[in-house]
């Protein structure tokens, strides 16, 4: 159930992590030099994903075999 939930918050990360690489490569005026946008158009949503997949996996202790409440 941890890794389900994971995955499920994980996944649901990818839009906001795609508008807001996509309004930040706006305001940096749309950069056409490939360190720029290489790390704008991937490097935010990655982030943003792993940053998910991290608060999944933190937050779902409760599901944890190892859980002792």
């Amino acid at each position: 159930m941890r890794t389900l939930r994971t995955a499920i918050m994980g996944s649901m990360m990818v839009l906001p992590g795609l508008v807001l690489g996509l309004l930040i490569w706006y305001m940096a005026g749309r950069p056409e030099g490939e360190p720029w946008e290489t790390l704008i158009c991937n490097g935010i949503p990655l982030a943003s994903i792993f940053m998910g997949l991290y608060f999944g996996w933190q937050t779902g202790e409760e599901y944890s075999a190892t859980y002792e409440g």
